[in-house]
């Protein structure tokens, strides 16, 4: 499992490095059968009106026995379980499929103690599909999920604190006739001048007959952007992802989403969400990223107003070791609005000091013709982590010298140092043949490509030193009429 060694160092210390699933999160289903070979659907629960408290755990975890130890969840669900009010139902779920039942029972290798003799509530084993289904990175997650399938990290609480987590009035069961509620903002983020943003919303219905019906405006402080009348046929807790339209926009602007027709429940009616205006630049746009120890895990793209990739490295294909820094030169073929967005499938950024690696970054930036710096449309520092950031930009001029650009200028080699392998990137002002010769610093060849006949762009290309010496190594690309030389080390 990716990054368990250092998951582990910091899981012994109950630290958590960063949250999960973020509250009003909705719960991902599951179906499980306990030790004990009872059956447990979530939303089947959720349907019946039950609080579910899920506790993401590991027999070797030592927080997690700490916490169990202590009985605040055992308080629970004997207070507010089947032989309380029976209002919650509580899960221990053992997420680390290595671990066995001699493990849970306390006399295996892996373990802090007989977990069956502490827990009174379902203990789940085998559990990691729906720990990754949560998007959990560490031990114990405890989650507070209500009948409406909103999630709450409620944590290591005390049994006063989950309760009045479960018993809270936004956490009730559906009871009202006519009941939409908004959810979270899904429209676009980024706006161009003059150019229209959608504009959509999530609309739940926690009413207790279908919902039908509402009209949702888009509100500035008094000023209405924009209304839409809604109609469709949602059962309770259903879900509908709403296209309200579009609106746009002169500057950096904070909204409301707003239920304006009546309902009996008003206090769910308003979301917010915010536009951030595109810094305006030009047509030739700089990338650069310093990785840490897991650069596989980093894609970024650039695409336009209609959802056109113009470039982009997707993920599982970046190469590099810890501390390489990574560029590349994209040109945007016209002006108007585009945007670019950096992803981490592991959801961490390139936060690399919480697992002892390097914090690492990425900045994106805009150049002129004579590659004179002109704006910067992203900047990230490394010290936090993210699943997705993205910057926007309006490209106001194109870059008429881009194709003057000497071979030389236009030319990279990433990562370098390299082990095995590194990229050749290199963009061609017209069509014609593209070769390297590699030799060593006394002159002898040691690698002779022939790339063909190349078409006018950018290209890249994989140079697999396997077997060769470490050492340095002189790289000449010829390209058209052009050549140079690059100096690159393999470790």
């Amino acid at each position: 499992m990716k990054h368990i060694y250092s998951l582990i160092a910091a899981l012994l210390l109950g630290v958590a490095s960063f949250a999960q699933l973020p509250d009003g999160s909705i719960a991902p289903d599951f179906t499980a059968t306990d030790i004990d070979g009872v059956e447990h659907n979530l939303y089947e629960l959720l349907d019946e009106g039950k609080k579910v408290i899920v506790d993401f755990s590991a027999t070797w975890c030592g927080p997690c026995w700490s916490y169990a130890v202590g009985g605040a969840l055992e308080e629970v669900y004997e207070m507010y379980g089947p032989d309380g009010t029976d209002e919650v139902r509580v899960f221990h779920i053992e997420s680390d499929d290595s671990t066995t039942m001699d493990d849970l029972l306390g006399t295996g290798t892996a373990t802090q103690g007989d977990w069956t003799s502490v827990i009174n509530f379902p203990i789940i084993d085998d559990a990691a599909n729906i720990f990754d289904a949560y998007g959990c990175t560490y031990y114990p997650t405890i989650y507070t999920i209500c009948p409406n399938r909103q999630l709450t990290e409620s944590g290591q609480a005390s049994a006063a604190v989950h309760a009045g987590v479960f018993q809270a009035n936004d956490c009730a069961a559906a009871s009202l006739i006519n009941d939409p509620a908004l959810l979270s903002y899904t429209g676009g983020v980024t706006a161009c001048p003059g150019e229209p943003v959608n504009m959509s919303v999530d609309l739940m219905n926690l009413g207790v007959t279908n919902l039908q019906y509402c009209t949702i405006a888009v509100m500035d402080g008094a000023t209405e952007l924009l209304s839409y009348d809604w109609s469709g046929d949602l059962d309770t807790y259903g879900i509908a992802n709403v296209e309200l339209g579009t609106a746009t926009f002169d500057s950096n602007t904070n909204f409301t989403i707003e239920i304006t027709s009546g309902d009996d429940n008003t206090a769910n009616n308003s979301s917010s969400g915010s536009v951030a205006l595109a810094t305006s630049g030009t047509s030739l746009i700089h990338i650069e990223i310093m990785v840490d120890n897991w650069p596989q895990e980093i894609g970024w793209s650039i695409v336009d107003a209609a959802g056109n990739v113009v470039d982009e490295v997707v993920t599982g294909e970046m190469a590099g070791a810890e501390g390489d820094v990574l560029e590349w030169w994209v040109s945007a073929p016209s002006e108007g609005c585009y945007a670019f967005t950096i992803s981490d499938s592991y959801g961490d950024g390139i936060n690399g000091s919480i697992w002892g690696s390097v914090d690492g970054y990425c900045t994106v930036k805009t150049y002129d013709d004579n590659l004179t710096f002109v704006s910067s449309i992203y900047d990230y520092d490394g010290s936090y982590g993210f699943e997705a950031e993205s910057g926007g930009m309006a490209v106001t001029s194109i870059n008429t010298g881009v194709q003057e650009l000497s071979l030389n200028e236009v030319t990279k080699v990433f990562p370098n140092p390299f082990s095995d392998q590194t990229t050749l990137q290199f963009s061609l002002n017209q069509s014609g043949k593209a070769g390297i010769v590699v030799r060593n610093l006394i002159g002898q060849q040691i690698m002779n490509l022939d790339f063909g006949t190349l078409q006018a762009g950018e290209h890249n290309r994989v140079l697999d030193f396997s077997g060769i010496t470490a050492g340095v190594y002189l790289i000449s690309l010829n390209a058209g009429e052009e050549t140079t030389t690059m100096r690159v080390t393999l470790k």
